[in-house]
């Protein structure tokens, strides 16, 4: 039994601050508009946004799992900087005991952001959690973060 974990780096055609915003900051309102297949809901359940707060994403037919609460453990709008652990659902509870991302967002030159993102699962006692499972994980994190800039480039003045 050993921690198993993903990193990545993405680059995206948009300043770091607007990715900031959208994916990070106001994700719970944006996820149910520009990913309806897969997002079916989401909502702040507990907090004002900020540190401490949980939010909760419900998800369609798509996902093999129901919802997932995230709570936010960092939060820094200067550095555009995320760190949450996944509370509840997902594999949490069943297969893992906690599942921890971080996320930065870096000036990448040209208006661009280089997202660096990298998250550790932490299994049951007595479970595995594999690299394939954790790179279904990262796929939908990535996938989330190409659906936020591709709805930012097409909205140039969303979260200016």
């Amino acid at each position: 039994m050993g921690v198993t974990s993903f990193s990545f780096e993405l680059v995206c055609s948009v300043t770091p601050a607007r990715m900031f915003k959208a994916s990070v900051l106001d994700l719970h309102n944006l996820a149910p508009k520009i990913m309806p297949q897969v997002v079916s809901g989401a909502g702040l359940i507990e907090g004002d946004g900020g540190v401490g707060s949980v939010k909760q994403f419900k998800f369609t037919d798509a996902v093999p799992f129901s919802h997932v609460n995230e709570r936010i453990d960092a939060l820094d709008k200067e550095k555009l900087e995320y760190k949450y652990t996944v509370t509840e659902g997902g594999d949490v509870g069943t297969k893992l005991i906690s599942a921890v991302y971080h996320v930065k967002f870096v000036p990448a030159g040209n208006g661009e952001c280089l997202i660096k993102a990298t998250a550790e699962f932490t299994p049951v006692s007595g479970v595995q959690y594999t690299d394939e499972e954790a790179n279904i994980q990262k796929e939908g994190v990535m996938g989330m973060f190409q659906a936020v800039e591709a709805h930012l480039l097409e909205n140039p003045d969303a979260y200016a």
